[in-house]
C-alpha cells in the first residue's frame, strides 16, 4: 500500500511538470536552447509572411478613402451645379488676375457641412486678407490618408503678399483640372476658352452641357499629393530640383489659396504648386513642375507643350502605379501612371471632340 501510494504521488507530480527520478531528485521541465531558437525563428517567418499582407490591407483601405473623399466631392459639385446651373468657377478674380479671392474649395464648403467655416470666409476679400483660423483649419476631407506631411504648414515667402507672418496652411491633396491647357495668358481671366482647356479655369466653371466629350470620360478633379516626397522644379519640363533656403521646396497646396506665382514672385524666391492640375505632362511626375505665370508673355495663351512659357502643376498621388480622378459625371477611376500621354490629355478635355478608348482598369 506504502508503495502504490507513493507511486501515485510521484504520477501527480509528473503531471504538474515535475519528474522524480530514481534518486528521488525533481527536475523542472522547459525548452532547451536550440528549441527556443526554432520557436523563434517560425515567428518571425510568420511575421515576415503577414507583414506584407497587413501593409497591403492598409493601403487598400486609404486607397478606398482617399477615393471616397473624390465622391465626396463630385456629390458637392453636382449640388453646386443644381443650385447655379454651372460647377464653380477655379477661383473668382478680377479681370487681370491681380486681385484673387475665393476658389472652389471656399465656394463648397457649406456642401461639405462646413458651415462655420463658410461663415468665416469673406467672399468680398482677397484670399490672403481672411483670418489666419480660416487658413489654418484642416478639413479631413481634403486629405487622402496615404500621403504624409506635415499639416497645416507655413509658407513664409507669402508674407511678401501681405500674408501675417506665422500664418499656417492647411492642404488639399486634390486640385480642378485645366485640362491639357496650362497657360495663364490675360485672355483666360477674362473669360476666353483655350484650346484643350478642362472643367475648370479662373472666373470658369463649365456647364454640363459644355462638356461634350461626355461627362463620363472628362475628369474633373484628381490627386496632388505634396510633402518632401514631392520637390519642386521650375518651367515645364524641368527636372533639376529647386533648392531654396532651406532646401528642396515641396510641393504643397493650401485649400485656401487663389493665386498661381508668377516670374516676379519667382525672382523673390516665391515657388509653389497650386491647386490647379494640367495633362501637359506626364502623370505622376517627379520633381513637381511648378505653377507659374509669366508676365513677359500675358498675350501668349500657348501651352508648354507648344512653345508656351507658362507652366502648371500635374496630378500625382503616393499610391503605387497611378492616381484616383473624380470626372465630371461624379465618377471616381484609379488611372494608370503608364497611361499613353494622348489619351491621358484627351479625358482632361471638354471639348476636344477626340474618341477616346477608355483605358482598362
Amino acid at each position: 500500500m506504502q508503495g502504490w501510494f507513493q507511486k501515485e504521488i510521484r504520477t501527480d507530480k509528473s503531471v504538474s511538470g515535475v519528474l522524480t527520478g530514481r534518486s528521488g531528485r525533481s527536475h523542472i521541465a522547459g525548452f532547451s536552447l536550440i528549441e527556443l531558437l526554432v520557436v523563434i525563428a517560425i515567428i518571425a517567418i510568420l511575421v515576415a509572411l503577414l507583414l506584407p499582407a497587413v501593409q497591403q490591407a492598409r493601403e487598400a483601405a486609404r486607397r478606398t478613402q482617399c477615393r471616397n473623399n473624390l465622391k465626396q466631392f463630385g456629390l458637392a459639385l453636382h449640388s453646386y451645379h443644381d443650385s447655379h446651373s454651372t460647377f464653380p468657377p477655379g477661383v473668382s478674380s478680377s479681370a487681370d488676375g491681380l486681385q484673387v479671392y475665393a476658389n472652389a474649395n471656399a465656394m463648397l464648403l457649406s456642401w461639405f457641412e462646413q458651415s462655420a467655416l463658410s461663415d468665416l470666409y469673406n467672399m468680398e476679400a482677397e484670399w490672403h486678407s481672411q483670418s489666419p483660423n480660416v487658413a489654418s483649419q484642416v478639413i479631413p476631407l481634403f486629405l487622402c490618408p496615404s500621403n504624409s506631411k506635415t499639416n497645416p504648414f507655413e509658407i513664409s515667402q507669402l508674407a511678401i503678399l501681405g500674408v501675417p507672418i506665422g500664418t499656417r496652411f492647411a492642404a488639399t491633396d486634390y486640385v480642378y483640372s485645366r485640362g491639357a491647357a496650362d497657360a495663364w495668358c490675360s485672355a483666360l481671366f477674362q473669360g476666353q476658352k483655350l484650346p484643350g482647356c478642362g472643367v475648370f479655369a479662373p472666373n470658369y466653371g463649365a456647364r454640363l452641357r459644355d462638356v461634350t466629350d461626355g461627362s463620363s470620360s472628362t475628369m474633373a478633379m484628381g490627386e496632388a499629393a505634396g510633402g518632401s516626397g514631392w520637390p519642386l522644379c521650375h518651367g515645364s519640363g524641368c527636372t533639376e530640383v529647386f533648392e531654396g533656403s532651406d532646401g528642396p521646396v515641396a510641393a504643397s497646396n493650401p485649400w485656401i489659396l487663389g493665386p498661381v506665382s508668377n516670374t516676379d514672385l519667382f525672382n523673390l524666391g516665391i515657388i509653389v504648386s497650386s491647386n490647379w492640375g494640367s495633362t501637359v505632362e506626364r502623370l505622376n511626375k517627379r520633381p513637381v513642375t511648378d505653377t507659374m505665370a509669366d508676365l513677359t508673355a500675358l498675350d501668349d495663351c500657348r501651352s508648354s507643350a507648344s512653345g508656351g512659357t507658362h507652366s502648371t502643376s500635374g496630378f500625382r498621388s503616393d499610391h503605387t502605379g497611378g492616381a484616383h480622378f473624380l470626372f465630371a459625371d461624379g465618377s471616381t477611376h484609379f488611372v494608370s501612371d503608364s497611361i499613353n500621354q494622348t489619351v491621358y490629355q484627351s479625358l482632361s478635355t471638354i471639348s476636344g471632340s477626340e474618341v477616346v478608348q477608355w483605358p482598362a482598369q
